[in-house]
């Protein structure tokens, strides 16, 4: 009893310094201070004892570079600072090992000179030629499902028309759903593509709800399968309206126009849009095959009649979901050319508008004396079919844009409350399906605006900004802000120092309640 009370004794009164991780205490100077001069030194101040394993100094004339300390006894550490320091911001990155062997690091921000602003900057290019790849991606994988889609209807109303043209595509498709899985991934990690050789960027990629996309999107392009490859009638019909609902319940699944709210009707009219525009679009391709085979006679064209006379009704569909979509989307006119959303969205009318034209003129004056068997007509009717093929095109690599450009409704609300707290740089925006953080940095503070996806505020208990730079060395940067108003934060903090160095990355750490946090990660812009 004697010595187990003796052990406890110890370990209560000499064992302290070792039950947790070392935390800084204070600094000299004070993080966010600005000076009238450079200090002689910077002064760190622990918890427990300590032993340094890196320090980096960062500046506004230069890249980082090692710093070695003058004292590091027990719970304090004196870095000396250049003489000749600049005005400007500075940074010092340090990192520490505290008793428990265990590793912790963070940085000091303070500035020189009454305005200490935006360092002369050659930072390295970002990563972000996966953007394009992205975009392309997401392109063909339209263009595939759409085809295949288009295919599977055609077989559905004629049985011995087998659509083998679509098997290629079929197979395509598929293989791009793990490349479209990594870049996901890689955007979401903003890395490069050797991260696709490692856990996280994969990790991630599974965890967003594009992953539903994508396995809705396999879905599809197998149901499309079943329909070009079953021999029953009954069989090819029901796998071609299975894959005309799944292509569009996966694109609904995720994006912005799935998300607007009320979600209970934006997610039927993407479904709704997108399965019309698949049986009109896809059909374009079987009906150019058609007319170009069996000129002889007018016995093969029957699906070009069953065609003619159900287009009408699809097309008013198409049209009435994609006008209840812009509205849940757009907050005013001006929307369409003053958002690179609405842009988009302007383009894509002008698409749709031409394809009306060209389907206008293919009705009226090409489909009835091409059932009549005038070859003229039917050669028309063709070249005209191909061209409408050519601006379906052109329209899914537009939509294809969509994925990077917010919607105006989850950026005015944003917009509007930054402009009211002062003028800086443009916002930018981090998000996912549940809250967006609209940033907007100046000289002096960095604004965060918090929103839900209906763009009114989200309400939290507390938000820590995050910087960090892994690329340069430099550890993370945590500021705590202060509410300033309805989902409104800010903290008294300039610009960073950015010369020689690659790309920051900031984080919005959100504090929804004593169990539940949300943290938001991208990277910074220029």
């Amino acid at each position: 009893m004697r010595a187990a009370l003796t052990l406890a004794a110890c370990l209560l009164f000499g064992g302290q310094a070792a039950w947790g991780h070392a935390a800084l205490v204070s600094t000299e100077p004070a993080s966010g201070a600005v000076l009238d001069r450079a200090p002689d030194a910077v002064v760190l101040t622990f918890s427990e004892p300590v032993s340094v394993t890196a320090l980096r100094l960062l500046g506004p004339q230069g890249p980082a570079v090692d710093v070695a300390p003058t004292r590091a006894d027990g719970h304090q550490i004196r870095v000396p600072l250049p003489d000749d320091a600049a005005q400007g911001a500075y940074l010092l990155s340090w990192r520490v090992v505290s008793a428990d062997g265990h590793p912790v690091g963070g940085t000091l921000d303070y500035a020189v000179g009454s305005s200490a602003g935006p360092a002369r900057t050659t930072d390295a290019a970002a990563p972000g030629g996966h953007l394009a790849a992205i975009w392309l991606g997401r392109w063909l994988g339209y263009i595939c499902l759409f085809a295949c889609a288009g295919a599977a209807l055609f077989r559905a109303r004629n049985p011995s028309g087998h659509q083998a043209w679509a098997w290629p595509l079929v197979w395509i498709g598929l293989g791009l759903l793990p490349v479209n899985l990594g870049l996901q991934g890689l955007d979401l990690m903003d890395q490069r593509a050797a991260a696709l050789l490692g856990r996280p960027a994969w990790a991630a990629a599974l965890g967003s709800r594009y992953a539903w996309t994508l396995g809705l999107f396999a879905l599809a392009l197998l149901a499309s399968a079943g329909a070009l490859s079953a021999r029953r009638a009954g069989t090819v019909r029901g796998c071609a309206g299975a894959a005309l609902a799944l292509a569009g319940v996966s694109l609904a699944a995720s994006g912005h126009a799935g998300t607007a709210p009320p979600q209970w009707l934006s997610r039927p009219l993407v479904v709704l849009h997108v399965a019309t525009a698949a049986a009109w679009l896809g059909a374009l391709v079987p009906l150019v095959r058609l007319l170009g085979a069996g000129r002889e006679s007018t016995t093969g064209l029957a699906p070009l009649a069953w065609f003619s006379r159900w287009i009408t009704p699809v097309v008013a569909v198409l049209l009435a979901s994609g006008a209840g979509l812009a509205l849940l989307q757009l907050d005013r006119p001006a929307d369409l050319w003053r958002t690179p959303y609405g842009i988009v969205l302007s383009v894509k009318l002008a698409l749709v508008c031409g394809l009306l034209g060209i389907a206008a003129f293919n009705r009226w004056s090409c489909t009835r004396p091409a059932l009549a068997g005038e070859m003229a007509a039917r050669g028309r009717l063709r070249r005209s079919i191909l061209m409408e093929t050519l601006v379906a095109l052109a329209l899914l690599g537009g939509v294809s844009l969509w994925r990077f450009t917010p919607p105006p409704r989850s950026l005015d609300a944003a917009g509007a409350s930054v402009q009211r707290l002062g003028e800086g740089v443009a916002p930018f925006t981090l998000s996912n399906d549940r809250v967006y953080a609209a940033v907007m940095r100046s000289e002096s503070a960095w604004i965060i605006v918090l929103g839900d996806p209906s763009g009114r505020p989200f309400e939290a208990r507390g938000l820590t900004l995050t910087l960090s730079n892994p690329q340069a060395g430099i550890e993370p940067l945590r500021r705590e802000t202060q509410r300033v108003g309805d989902g409104r934060w800010q903290v008294d903090m300039g610009f960073l120092p950015s010369s020689g160095i690659g790309r920051w990355r900031v984080g919005v750490e959100i504090l929804v309640d004593d169990f539940e946090q949300v943290t938001l990660e991208g990277p910074l812009p220029p």
